[in-house]
Formats: C-alpha cells, sequence, structure tokens
C-alpha cells in the first residue's frame, strides 16, 4: 500500500516521470552500501531484538512521512530523503528477516517455508496495490500511508507469539571488525564451491532472465502497443504463475531432489522466455508469461532455500544479505541494459536472446552442478 502510495504522491508533487524513476531508484541506491554492513549486523545479533529494532524504525520513519503529508510539508527532495532513509532501513531489515524464516522452519522443511513466504508476498503484491488505490480513490495517499502504519501492531503480535524460537543470541560473537567481517563473508562465498557455485547462477538469473518483469510496461505499450489493461494482465498472469509455482513447492522434498528441482526450473525460465520471444498475439503472450512466473519462482525458492542450507551458520547473514543484494541490482541492472539495446534492437527479442544465453549458460554449468552438488 505504501509504496503505490509514494509512487502517486510522486506523481502529484511532480507531475514528472522522472522524479517517479529517481524515487523508485533509492532503493537501489539504498542497497549498494547497507547489504554488506546489514549481513556482518545480522551476524552479530540476537535475531529477535534486530528484527525488532528495524520494524520500530520502518514504522517510525513511516509516521515521519504521514506528518509531512498532512501538514502539506513534503516536497520532492524531501520524499526522496524519505525513501533513501526508507530503503535503508529495509534493507537493515532483509536479511533478518530471510534468517526469521529459516529459524522457523523445521529440519527438511525449509523450501516449504519459503514457498509459504513466497505466497504471502505474491498475495501481497497483487492485494496491497488494490486496496492503496482504493483508499486513495475515496480518500488521498495520506490515508493509504495511514493504513499501512496501523498494519504494524500485527507484525509486532506476531514477533512475539515467535520470540521464544528466535529470541538467541548468534552462534558466534563480534569480536573483529566489521570491515573484517564483511572481507570474511566475501570469502567464504567465493571459496565454498556450493555458495560459489550457487551465486554464479544467481547472478546470471538476476541480470538475463529476471528483468522481464520490470520491463512490463514497455513489453504492453511498446510491443503489444497495449495500455493498463494489457499492463495489468501481464502482471496478473505472472502473479497467476508464480501462486501455483509457489504451491507446488510446497511439497516436502530430499536435498538433491530440491537441487535438480532448482536448476531444472532455471533452464525451463529461459525456454517460456525464449518461447515468448517469437509470439505475436498477445493472448498467447499472457500464457508464456505465466509460465515464466511459475519457473522464476520455483528457481527463487530453490536458490533461496538452498542459500539458507548450505550456508554455514556464523556466515548465515552476510550470505543472505549479498543475496538479497544481487536480487535487487540485477533485476534493475538488466532491464537497463536490455531497455537501452531496444533503442536499436526489437525488446521482445533482446528478452529472447537474454533469456537464450542463460538457458545455454544454465546447460554449460550442469556437469558442474551435478559434481558439485552430487545429483
Amino acid at each position: 500500500m505504501q509504496k503505490t502510495a509514494i509512487g502517486w504522491l510522486t506523481w502529484e508533487l511532480t507531475h514528472s516521470p522522472a522524479w517517479v524513476g529517481t524515487i523508485a531508484l533509492s532503493d537501489l541506491i539504498a542497497s549498494l552500501w547497507v547489504a554488506p554492513l546489514s549481513g556482518v549486523l545480522t551476524d552479530r545479533s540476537n535475531p529477535y531484538r534486530l528484527i525488532w529494532t528495524t520494524q520500530l524504525a520502518v514504522m517510525a520513519n513511516a509516521i515521519l512521512l504521514w506528518l509531512l503529508v498532512v501538514t502539506h510539508a513534503i516536497t520532492p527532495w524531501l520524499l526522496l530523503g524519505w525513501a533513501i532513509a526508507d530503503a535503508t532501513l529495509q534493507g537493515f531489515n532483509l536479511p533478518v528477516r530471510l534468517l526469521v524464516t529459516g529459524s522457523l522452519a523445521t529440519r527438511g522443511k525449509m523450501n516449504q517455508a519459503i514457498a509459504i513466504s513466497s505466497i504471502a508476498v505474491n498475495l501481497a503484491r497483487s492485494t496491497g496495490p488494490a486496496l492503496a488505490g482504493i483508499i486513495m480513490l475515496g480518500a488521498g495517499a495520506d490515508y493509504a500511508i495511514l493504513a499501512n502504519i496501523l498494519t504494524f501492531p500485527v507484525m509486532f503480535l506476531a514477533l512475539l507469539r515467535i520470540r521464544r524460537v528466535i529470541d538467541r543470541p548468534r552462534a558466534e560473537t563480534a569480536r573483529t571488525s566489521f570491515t573484517s567481517e564483511l572481507s570474511q563473508g566475501l570469502s567464504y562465498v567465493t571459496r565454498t564451491p556450493k555458495i560459489g557455485l550457487l551465486f554464479t547462477v544467481v547472478v546470471m538469473f538476476s541480470l538475463l532472465a529476471r528483468p522481464f518483469i520490470e520491463l512490463f510496461p514497455a513489453i504492453a505499450g511498446g510491443v503489444f502497443h497495449g495500455g493498463p489493461g494489457t499492463l495489468a494482465m501481464l502482471m496478473t498472469s505472472q502473479g497467476i504463475g508464480a501462486l501455483f509455482g509457489a504451491a507446488w513447492m510446497l511439497r516436502s522434498r530430499e536435498p538433491m531432489a530440491l537441487v535438480r528441482t532448482t536448476f531444472a526450473a532455471a533452464f525451463g525460465i529461459g525456454v517460456a522466455l525464449v518461447c515468448f520471444s517469437w509470439i505475436a498475439d498477445v493472448t498467447y503472450a499472457y500464457i508464456a508469461i505465466g509460465f515464466a512466473g511459475l519457473f522464476h519462482v520455483i528457481t527463487n525458492i530453490g536458490m533461496q532455500s538452498m542459500t539458507q542450507t548450505m550456508s554455514r551458520e556464523g556466515m548465515l547473514g552476510r550470505v543472505l544479505a549479498l543475496y538479497g543484494l544481487l536480487f535487487k541490482i540485477g533485476p534493475s541492472a538488466g532491464a537497463f541494459l536490455i531497455g537501452f539495446g531496444a533503442h536499436w534492437i526489437d525488446l521482445q527479442i533482446l528478452i529472447g536472446v537474454s533469456a537464450a544465453i542463460f538457458a545455454g549458460a544454465i546447460v554449460m554449468l550442469w556437469p558442474a552442478l551435478r559434481r558439485t552438488y552430487g545429483y
């Protein structure tokens, strides 16, 4: 709800697409410096205290925004500063939130826990903007922001409910500097074969396959010459596929079966997007995007489950922070490169070529994947 309200508030203040893009870019700007620090902080901290503190800070920042709006003190530059602050706080919250999800999962149930989380996220992304639109239509952006603030007590009640599971000191007490621990985290990722190879796939997936979602507006208007309705259908098709993929991942799987499923789905999204690149009829495009959404979520859940289960306890916060950073930077960078190239080459073809390169890379890596993960 809040993200939708901020986007509309930016437009009301500026009537400038450039400003809308700038506010959206604040999340990426903050992630570049926050993610490494947040990982070290997560490994140093009690998960319960850290997630409670970050949620309080996020709520306080939302209250500040609401006060700025209702007093008519908000300006585009103040909104940009607020957005960077919010992205910073959310960045410190991300790895500990992922860590808590893993802490709640019993042995052998990690992928199911992450699948449930994915279902919740996709439902929120569908219903939140719709609720915000209804509220803003009847009252205004300030009421949508207030509605978001009123949801925080539910979060705090949930944290109290799970306190006995997550209120514990970290396994390794911090005795070294932040810089040293950051270096140790990066070294761990690059020197641990299972994690290093997994993150190679994560980088390729984020850059080459995942950006199709960010390109939906250009696909709707530039490829199929549609309007908001076409855009909404593309988003809905992807969302339906994602929900089916997350629901399918609720099944319990042995570790090796999960690894095979993850990399097979990674190849599958490449195939789905290559097929999409050849489609001229928008109806069939919706179907291809639905399959892309399904394979995307299966791959994401699988890779996040592998990250959680294969990382050493004392390094998990830093590994999850890097994972989150790649998933923020990769799609944005990939979408920018593909969108820039679309000035000379058809956008649909570029999406297909990018996906084909990713699928080909998975095929080439298959022997190394089998050798490293033993399936």
